[in-house]
């Protein structure tokens, strides 16, 4: 079965020799996935002359051999000038490593660059590949941190966040350098994606099912805000201030306004996934000098004592969960609700929603 991946192109290498932003651009040039870790960084400024030179011998022998790659680095001790014996990489294989052999034909892997996000998939032709030497042609291979490859990879420019699913925009945000994206929905996308601009059916595959788990692991972080906005706008006519949501340190999205009142401020704050990083805690809001809703999709939130509140919201959009000192409430939001909305929203033109969301619906039956 096919698996779908996620590649960090800014490599340590990459960001000491401050050529970052090149890394993607090779990866597409040559065709591979790739990722560092090479012989000539670690210990190597500290072994002597002589071990140096055993170590390039041994390096001759890797190339297409990964377990010959494994071998120097589990079980090869190398004598440094300070007369110390070592390993590289203190004997361990890298997880990173260990996912590149993993991969395999029809395998998808995304990688980002420059805020526009590309798609490779592992072909019939792919191997794994220790591309360092000591020759002109791959002089940058180093530079750039991309020796351990993998080679003959499909490359296509998909496009900007617009145009991403959430499950794959937020994988990029922590993490090893390669690692699979487990998120329910994350691999079919993906592959309807890479369908859809090579304009054939590569991948025999039908409409992901039109569930909530499913919505909203194909919303961004930031549609998941506008689709918040939007039901509040038009449930209430809030308006947002535009200029509250450029500050990072915030503990809300940004401020609306109402129009019965516009001394009266609605704060609102957006988790979307089903992680610890997406729990609330009401701690966090007591200090807000107005309304304040609370939406998390798939996570929890706190009391002051850190206890979870049940929440039953019933038919109910929201449920009042609390106050602020200053006597405002703190409502959450049902992520039901909001799912029915914009269900609602795609087949009803007069509600306003922007296309951003929308288009998701085209991949859902």
């Amino acid at each position: 079965m096919s698996e779908v991946w996620r590649l960090q192109t800014k490599t340590e290498v990459s960001k000491k020799n401050k050529l970052e932003d090149k890394v993607a651009k090779e990866l597409i040039k040559r065709k591979i996935v790739a990722i560092g870790w090479t012989l000539r960084e670690d210990i190597y400024n500290e072994l002597t002359m002589s071990e140096k030179n055993k170590l390039e011998k041994n390096e001759k022998l890797i190339k297409n051999n990964f377990k010959e790659y494994k071998k120097i680095i589990e079980q090869e001790t190398y004598e440094t000038i300070k007369g110390e014996k070592k390993k590289f990489f203190n004997g361990k294989i890298n997880n990173s490593l260990n996912n590149l052999k993993k991969l395999k034909e029809n395998d998808l892997v995304w990688i980002r660059s420059k805020g526009k996000y590309y798609l490779g998939r592992i072909t019939e032709k792919s191997h794994y590949l220790y591309a360092y030497r000591d020759s002109k042609k791959d002089s940058d291979i180093l530079k750039l941190g991309i020796n351990n490859q993998f080679t003959d990879v499909e490359w296509l420019e998909i496009g900007d966040e617009s145009d991403i699913p959430g499950s794959i925009s937020t994988s990029f945000i922590r993490g090893t350098a390669l690692r699979r994206i487990k998120q329910k929905g994350s691999l079919e996308i993906s592959q309807i994606l890479y369908n859809r601009h090579i304009k054939k059916d590569h991948y025999p595959i039908n409409k992901i099912e039109n569930n909530i788990e499913n919505f909203y692991s194909l919303l961004s972080p930031t549609e998941c805000e506008d689709l918040l906005y939007f039901y509040l706008y038009d449930k209430y006519r809030y308006v947002a201030i535009p200029s509250t949501n450029k500050i990072e340190t915030q503990n809300y999205e940004f401020v609306m306004l109402s129009p019965d009142n516009r001394d009266e401020k609605i704060y609102i704050q957006v988790k979307n996934g089903y992680s610890k990083k997406t729990d609330l805690y009401l701690e966090n809001f007591y200090e807000l000098d107005g309304i304040v809703y609370l939406l998390t999709t798939g996570g929890k939130i706190y009391d002051k004592e850190n206890k979870i509140i049940k929440i039953s919201f019933k038919d109910s959009g929201f449920q009042i969960i609390g106050s602020t000192e200053k006597n405002k409430k703190i409502y959450a939001i049902n992520p039901e609700a909001l799912y029915e909305f914009a269900k609602r929203a795609y087949k009803d033109e007069t509600i306003l929603m922007p296309q951003s969301i929308l288009q998701w619906f085209e991949y859902l039956k």
